[in-house]
């Protein structure tokens, strides 16, 4: 077989990319509180976020982390953005209603509690100062929600033991890993995760009755 040219490109979907995303709404159940499931999947130099809420949304965001910053606290960052990303998504669809987050991050959780208290400490190597337009960063409106919105409850839920809520937010977050990687085309990321939200919300409503 001849080389191949070190110009040739690979194909649309294989090829990889610095940031991947995706929200989907799928029928949701009607038990209270609603339950908010999150987790964080992260490589040398990827992070990523997926959740899945009783409510149908679910959703992950994926991102090439800067490298100047890759080994100080990205997984508890991953996962606190996984939280943000869950908690807009809900909040959106039901306000006013009591929402219980699972978290299988001891440290993320720590953040979480401490911010419905008031503290402002951020992760190390999280960078507090505003973005462009003005923006505040991502984790510092999540901690003003945190300490804003009645009704949160925040819960530590072990990994791997198969909670289908846990499992689920897990397989997305990995899904825009492997997206970034190229295994998994963009155009395929919804349809993906509304198949995932769909079993997991269809296993937990069986579990429940």
């Amino acid at each position: 077989m001849g080389r191949r040219s070190p110009l040739a490109r690979s194909a649309p979907a294989a090829r990889k990319g610095r940031g991947a995303q995706t929200r989907v709404v799928v029928e949701g159940l009607t038990r209270r509180p609603i339950v908010l499931a999150t987790d964080a999947a992260v490589d040398r130099t990827r992070v990523s976020s997926g959740y899945l809420a009783t409510t149908g949304n679910a959703g992950l965001r994926a991102h090439v982390y800067p490298a100047y910053r890759a080994d100080a606290g990205r997984t508890e960052v991953g996962e606190l953005r996984a939280v943000d990303l869950g908690l807009r998504a809900v909040l959106h669809a039901a306000p006013g209603e009591p929402i219980e987050v699972r978290v299988d991050n001891l440290t993320a959780l720590k953040f979480l509690q401490r911010w419905q208290n008031g503290d402002t400490s951020l992760p190390p190597g999280y960078d507090a100062s505003l973005r462009s337009g003005g923006e505040s960063p991502a984790l510092v409106k999540l901690q003003r929600r945190c300490r804003d919105t009645p009704g949160l409850t925040f819960v530590h839920e072990k990994a791997h033991e198969g909670h289908i809520l846990n499992e689920t937010a897990d397989s997305l977050a990995k899904l825009g890993l492997r997206c970034l990687r190229g295994g998994v085309d963009r155009a395929d990321l919804e349809g993906l995760a509304t198949l995932y939200a769909k079993r997991a919300l269809t296993a937990f409503r069986a579990e429940a009755d």
